[in-house]
């Protein structure tokens, strides 16, 4: 992930965009960009199709070449139900881009012939040879992303699903760095790690067909078409992608079965809803279902229905369970299972969960739709027919024959063949002696990832159950001695090893939270807590913890689905919690730590919680909501008394200030938040200030902001014009406080600085012992805060900040001491002098950002000049969405207008609008944004945005709709109910209806429609309106309104988009008059 600081220094790379010749006439460049790199094949397949089983449409297309050229490149198009790739050629097996649709905004006609296809990203333009088939294209790309958001298809990227290994390889042919990920038997391949996290890729590589080979420093993976070759220099990384690499190829050898229970063209569907290429079986139904199917079957029970996975049960799929599947296959056994299915009751893909358990159950467990045999109720005769069936080749009647009450152990009355099975030996028949054994079989695995059913028993200590959560210390006395059981997903309890009457019992489907205490919470060493879906909660505890992690161990087998499971044993806490974004609501959590696993749907991700970058709890609701980079989590309030448990665990666990460095709140580069924002903030305002670190802070000031920090990190942000000193004294104080310090307790700093003693040639490497030897989180804040002091004292010539200075000043401060020994400054000299060896930087690397940091500082310096001589000044502005390294700049007098600013950036781009197309500029404030008047003059808007601001030219969709509500209009005015919030520190109220009035210069706001006194009231031309709210409000609808007065802000919501128009238009029409342009 990016640093803070890195993320600045590639924005400013685009100002080497920007000349002046000695005329002064600007000159735009626009930044080029590598699009993509050739991996051409050494052989094709005679079909590219055959590669893409699940193809929706392909043809040629015209696409916008990645340097700003002016023609077109012909690419053969490529579109699935996952991805959008474009190739060479119609031969070529890899392709030049891939796009996840998952990552896909937006679709929309550009012109004639043309189309967008919209990313967070970035945007792809194609052209295709006519409007028919451009329309054809954009037809297909609708109808499957309106698939996917029915089927609530995850809103992960490439990141859905399990990433075994992931990183920076250097290709060798061609020679280029790309970020690669090992995933589903594929490996993807990036430009860079950002692309990944867009879910903008290179092409995919097949492991099914490939080989995998080390040669020294290389690793060479060859498929049927070409050769990937790639050079680790690390042993310890090579040795890790080579693992995993093997295991890949290891794992896609166990393919076959699915190849070849897929020839039979029925299998090739979901015998339930008809989903391609089923990888689930249900052994004694002889079905093959899809995943979220054999989730439904799983839940039938071992006595319905028993499940097996194609790839991962291996030793299951004999020679002959397989032929029993080619010869029955989906479409003869629905002949008995689905005969009188009516076709409205049929299920389709895109059933929902609760759907397929309804159908399925009906359809298995109650037979409603099934064949009835004609001997049914007779059951001598159905048991002499099955005698005679299993002789045969006819599965068919077999399975319909036990099905309908046959007796797979009847009595056949020949002494030596006594059974149907020595029948079915004695006749060869293979597959019906295979059918018939799946029937005899006791129960089985038959949950749908298959881990086998756990029992275990021992005595464990008790207290009575309780309604509420457990919050007092519980003694010992009030324990008692139970001997317990866990079977058959039944948890019960006796008195003694000896009592036959049980105590009392809890189903393990009725478990809805595992809790595992501290240590020493109660008068047992070790307790967990069992949380019921009635709201009781039952205490139980041990002296041994290897009793309590068995224990924990058992019931988390019994209770978890098995993807979750940990084979360790080690859980904080696990269970079921409602949420908004699960299936039927309800989402599988588990934490460990401070990873927090949960499975919604079919998909399971993995959050560090320490690396949110929100969390919420909505007052009054008590819902509490996650955010991170790439998703969100809205878990919904519970009155059981599990619920408050989970809260107050998952906001412990995602940092706090108090704790050591690995227990704080995280950025995206795995370093305290603390640090991270203020080496930003020192990095673009302090490293010229002299004796930067040396001065002593307003010490009133450096305790407010620390003292913020260690509340809540996440929701501090350091302002602009901040003292540069008392954000650093915040930082040296930060890190003389902190628990352990940055090199983890007193026992390893002493071990630091006896390395000091150490021969010159002897230090490197044992100082990269030790970094070695430090959890990640210390590892990787020494790392930045090392090369921040580099940089520093690179600069000391104006700062007078040399080594020696900063050894003196950070030594005591890291080895929190009080100064009095020499060897704390040594340490920090020796560290910074030997940065690039100690942490295997190259100096080229260093070197880039010791230029880059340059071109901050003469970005500060120019700024300020213009700030005093504010007479023309170059703006950074973006185009229809803000990408990294995808600014505009525009050199921008005094005098400029919004309307010239955007006429200038169309030329730029040489954009032609379009017959009644609207290009506006807007002024974008995180998640909210205001269109700025065509006559508004830019300077004063650009100097007033904040850091989390920028300006950006678009379409305007609603300018069209506006004018068409105002025309006309000789009174303009508004009135009407709207859901209000007002915000009142950082803390916002939740909605209310409220009346409200927009006319003549006053917005006015009332409790009720009629008869009550005005609540609020604002002048129209004071009041800063935006379009949109802050998403994690979980507003009514998504149409919205903030608006700002005064350094306060409310949030309007209206019923439906019309509505939002009709406000828009009547605030702007009162604010500039009809002069709207």
């Amino acid at each position: 992930m990016y640093k803070k600081q890195d993320v600045a220094v590639e924005g400013l790379r685009s100002f080497r965009s920007l000349s002046v010749d000695e005329g002064g006439t600007s000159k735009f460049l626009i930044r080029e960009r590598e699009e993509s790199i050739d991996l051409p094949c050494e052989g094709f397949p005679d079909h590219l199709e055959d590669q893409h089983p699940q193809l929706i449409k392909s043809g040629w297309l015209d696409k916008t070449p990645p340097k700003g050229g002016r023609r077109f490149q012909r690419r053969w198009v490529m579109l699935d139900g996952e991805y959008l790739r474009y190739f060479q050629n119609n031969k070529e097996v890899y392709s030049k881009r891939m796009v996840a649709l998952a990552c896909v905004s937006g679709v929309a006609r550009v012109g004639e012939q043309r189309f967008e296809i919209i990313t967070k990203g970035r945007t792809f333009l194609f052209r295709a040879p006519n409007s028919k088939q451009r329309d054809d294209w954009l037809s297909c790309l609708w109808k499957v992303l309106e698939s996917r958001q029915e089927n609530r298809c995850g809103n992960g990227v490439y990141k859905t699903g399990s990433v075994s290994i992931e990183g920076y390889l250097e290709m060798t042919s061609p020679r280029t760095k790309l970020y690669t990920i090992l995933k589903d038997q594929k490996i993807f391949l990036f430009r860079n790690q950002e692309e990944y996290l867009q879910g903008i890729g290179i092409t995919d590589i097949d492991m099914s067909r490939a080989n995998v080979k080390q040669t020294n420093k290389f690793i060479s993976i060859s498929t049927p078409y070409r050769k990937f070759s790639f050079v680790v220099d690390s042993d310890v990384e090579r040795e890790r992608w080579l693992t995993c690499l093997m295991a890949c190829v290891s794992q896609s050898s166990s393919d076959g079965v699915c190849e070849r229970v897929w020839r039979l063209e029925s299998n090739r569907v979901c015998a339930d809803c008809g989903a391609a290429m089923p990888e689930w079986a249900s052994v004694n139904l002889c079905v093959l279902v899809c995943e979220q199917c054999a989730g439904v079957h799983q839940c039938l029970g071992q006595s319905v229905s028993k499940v097996y996975n194609l790839k991962t049960d291996e030793s299951v799929w004999t020679e002959d369970l397989i032929k029993v599947f080619l010869l029955i296959g989906n479409s003869k056994a629905n002949l008995f299972w689905a005969l009188h299915l009516p076709a409205y009751e049929s299920l389709n893909m895109k059933a929902s969960m609760s759907e397929r358990v309804t159908h399925i159950t009906a359809k298995y467990q109650q037979r409603k739709y099934s064949k009835r045999h004609t001997l049914s109720g007779q059951q001598e005769a159905l048991n002499n027919a099955l005698c005679i069936a299993v002789q045969t080749d006819d599965l068919l009647e077999s399975l319909t024959l036990l099905f309908s009450g046959a007796d797979v152990c009847c009595s056949t009355g020949i002494p030596e063949f006594p059974s149907p099975l020595a029948l079915a030996n004695h006749a060869g028949q293979t597959a019906q002696v295979e059918l018939l054994q799946q029937h005899l079989a006791g129960p089985v695995r038959s949950e749908v990832c298959h881990t086998p059913v756990h029992s275990h028993k021992g005595h464990l200590a008790k207290i009575a159950s309780s309604a509420r959560p457990i919050t007092d210390h519980k003694p010992r006395a009030d324990f008692s001695q139970r001997w317990c059981c866990l079977d058959n997903g039944v948890f019960s309890y006796y008195k003694t090893e000896q009592s036959t009457s049980r105590c009392s019992c809890i189903k393990t489907s009725d478990i809805i939270c595992l809790s595992v205490n501290s240590p020493g919470n109660h008068g047992y060493e070790h307790t967990f807590e069992l949380f019921t879906d009635s709201g009781r909660v039952y205490l139980f505890g041990a002296d041994d913890i290897k009793t309590m992690k068995e224990w924990i161990k058992a019931i988390a087998a019994a209770m978890l689905p098995a993807v979750l499971r940990d084979d360790s044993g080690l859980y904080d806490r696990l269970g079921r919690l409602r949420c908004a974004e699960g299936s039927s609501g309800i989402g599988w959590f588990c934490l460990s730590g401070s990873r927090l696993q949960f499975i919604l749907l079919d998909s399971v991700q993995t959050v560090d919680l320490r690396k949110l970058l929100t969390v919420t709890l909505c007052d009054g609701v008590g819902d509490m909501v996650l955010g991170w980079r790439g998703g969100s989590l809205h878990l919904l309030a519970d009155r059981r008394p599990h619920f408050p448990g989970w809260v107050q665990c998952i906001q412990l666990r995602a940092g706090t200030g108090d704790q050591p460095l690995h227990l704080q709140q995280l950025s995206e580069s795995g370093i305290p938040i603390t640090v991270d924002r203020c080496l930003d903030h020192i990095t673009r305002h302090g490293l010229l200030s002299v004796g930067i670190y040396r001065k002593c802070g307003v010490n009133s000031r450096v305790s407010t902001l620390l003292d913020d920090f260690l509340r809540d990190a996440r929701s501090v942000c350091v302002p602009e014009h901040f003292v540069v000193d008392d954000v650093a004294n915040t930082l040296k104080r930060f890190l003389r406080e902190v628990k352990e310090g940055v090199f983890n307790g007193t026992q390893n700093s002493h071990i630091w600085l006896s390395a000091t003693g150490l021969r010159e040639c002897d230090k490197v490497s044992a100082y990269q012992a030790l970094l070695s030897e430090l959890p990640e989180v210390n590892r990787e804040t020494l790392k930045a805060l090392l090369n921040h002091l580099y940089c520093v004292q690179n600069f000391s010539s104006m700062n007078h900040m040399t080594t020696r200075n900063l050894g003196i000043v950070f030594g005591p401060t890291l080895f929190q001491t009080g100064g009095a020994d020499s060897r704390t400054s040594k340490v920090v000299e020796d560290l910074i002098l030997g940065y690039c060896a100690i942490f295997n930087t190259s100096e080229t690397e260093l070197q880039k950002q010791m230029d880059a940091t340059f071109h901050i500082l003469n970005k500060v310096k120019d700024q300020a000049c213009v700030r005093r001589v504010p007479s023309h000044t170059v703006c950074a502005v973006y185009l229809e969405k803000r990408e990294q390294d995808a600014e505009l700049l525009v050199q921008v007098g005094v005098s400029i207008t919004v309307e010239e600013l955007v006429l200038e950036v169309l030329k730029i781009r040489r954009i032609q609008p379009a017959h009644g197309e609207f290009w506006r500029c807007y002024e974008v404030k995180e998640e909210i944004e205001r269109e700025l008047h065509y006559k508004e003059e830019v300077l004063p808007v650009y100097y007033s945005l904040s850091p989390q601001s920028h300006l950006l030219v678009k379409r305007s969709h609603y300018t069209s709709d506006i004018n068409k509500y105002l025309n006309g209009k000789e009174e303009v005015c508004k009135l009407g109910t709207l859901h209000v919030c007002e915000v009142k520190g950082s803390k916002a109220k939740g909605f209310s209806s409220r009346h409200c009035e927009l006319s003549g210069s006053t917005f006015r706001l009332y409790r009720e429609l009629q008869g009550s006194q005005c609540e609020k009231e604002w002048p129209v031309q004071e009041i800063k309106v935006y379009q949109g709210y802050r998403s994690k409000l979980q507003p009514p609808t998504p149409w919205g309104l903030t608006m700002f007065h005064e350094q306060r802000q409310w949030y309007l919501c209206c019923g439906t988009e019309d509505e939002l128009i009709e406000w828009m238009a009547t605030i702007m029409s009162l604010q500039h008059g009809e002069d709207l342009g």
